[in-house]
């Protein structure tokens, strides 16, 4: 029987739900670093009992393991990455791979330099909706890919969002609307196999919506235009804050496309009259999505986000099991990421377009391996003040600082306490 891959978790919040994953994908959880020691702390009949746990990373990844799996703040995950390899450990990093240039670059010569297996946890590829459409489109039957549209499409409450993020300096609330976008773009490229080359972006500035909130960004969407290396073009929408909410995918191609119905969630596919393949009766056929593999789908329906927490941990289990790079390997991963930081700032720059990099590519890397430009502030407040952050760029599209009612209800909020009632975002509303 062969050995199972043994995997540590950083980051138990998110990770305790991700760990079960890796259990279902036959290996075995076998050290936790968090913190907080109250966050999901295994009991006795818990998954992952014997599990070492520490609040140290630099110990914890002393630990005897294959892997790690990276579900810590969504700023902090390119040098825990690194770090991991260097210490010969695979590594499966969920959200963004990298928030600067330079970190993109510093990662991928990372991976080259240790040999070890690098892969993002996207897990929205992995909906059994947009694995259908993959299949779909490589029959050939619909023809070339001329245009396709994703769209990540998630309003909060108040609450809800000072609930995530608790400090006011959280990474949340200082996110610009390109930057969480991987949701929307890594379904296309999944699908298509089409890798982005250029980009620009424009913003939707409705900061009413940050009513109560620390939120540092005024944007409620960001639209992203992408061209492809097959000469094709992406419309993205990365986390973004109207209505109605939910995820949305569409591939239009020379003879036909395919959706998810928005009315009854169904697949959509529709041909040309003149362009249908004998097989379908009519230009437009509507039917219900199946897992290309029945008995991976049945385990997966009992995971998170439509199946694809579990899709996503699987595959990256079998990448090591086999000695095979993953599809999200770090040059997918960082092509994404220099998507929504180069879409930001093509906002910033009166919607220039930026040509994306391929960090395969030495002259790419070398372009940007100096390139540090952040919107995030240090952890914690410089000299203990509040309010006084060492930022490069804005991550409002345009000028906007939240009233000090709106930062005090936001930490009333986060004390459990009353806020106090207002109609400041009146003052936003042109």
């Amino acid at each position: 029987m062969a050995k199972k891959v043994r995997m540590g978790v950083f980051g138990f919040g998110r990770g305790y739900h991700l760990a079960h994953s890796i259990i279902a994908s036959g290996a075995e959880v076998v050290a936790i670093c968090e913190k907080n020691e109250n966050q999901h702390k295994p009991g006795e009949d818990s998954p992952f009992k014997d599990a070492v746990w520490y609040t140290d990373f630099d110990e914890f990844i002393k630990h005897d393991m294959d892997a790690v799996l990276l579900a810590n703040y969504f700023t902090d995950h390119t040098e825990y990455a690194i770090k991991c390899m260097e210490a010969g450990k695979h590594v499966l990093s969920e959200t963004i791979s990298n928030i600067t240039m330079a970190q993109g670059v510093r990662l991928v010569r990372a991976k080259e330099r240790t040999g070890m297996i690098y892969c993002l946890l996207e897990n929205y590829p992995y909906f059994k909706e947009n694995l259908e459409m993959k299949r779909v489109y490589e029959t050939g039957e619909m023809g070339r890919l001329v245009f396709a549209e994703g769209e990540y499409v998630h309003p909060m409450d108040p609450k809800t969002y000072n609930t995530l993020s608790p400090e006011r300096t959280h990474w949340r609330n200082w996110t610009p609307r390109t930057y969480y976008t991987t949701h929307a773009l890594a379904p296309l490229m999944f699908m298509t196999g089409a890798m982005p080359t250029k980009v620009t972006a424009m913003a939707s500035f409705r900061p009413e919506i940050c009513k109560d909130t620390a939120l540092r960004f005024g944007d409620a969407a960001a639209v992203i235009l992408c061209q492809t290396d097959t000469d094709a073009v992406f419309r993205v929408i990365g986390w973004s804050h109207f209505a109605p909410h939910g995820n949305h995918y569409r591939l239009c191609c020379t003879d036909g496309g395919i959706e998810v119905s928005p009315t009854n969630g169904k697949m959509r596919l529709t041909f040309h009259d003149f362009t249908r393949p004998e097989k379908y009766e009519q230009d437009s056929t509507e039917y219900d999505a199946t897992w290309p593999d029945a008995d991976l789908g049945e385990i997966a329906n009992q995971f998170g986000h439509g199946g694809g927490d579990f899709l996503s941990v699987y595959y990256f289990v079998k990448a090591i099991e086999t000695g095979t790079e993953p599809y999200w390997d770090v040059y997918r991963a960082t092509r994404a990421a220099s998507v929504a930081i180069l879409a930001w700032r093509s906002i910033l720059n009166n919607n220039m377009t930026y040509d994306v990099p391929d960090f395969r590519k030495e002259e790419d890397r070398l372009k940007y391996e100096n390139d540090n430009i952040s919107p995030y502030p240090p952890k914690e407040p410089e000299n203990g003040v509040d309010g006084v952050y060492d930022v490069d760029i804005p991550c409002s599209s345009k000028p906007y600082n939240p009233p000090e009612l709106w930062l005090e209800n936001h930490d009333r909020d986060c004390r459990g306490e009353e806020l106090v009632p207002n109609d400041l975002e009146k003052q936003f509303i042109k």
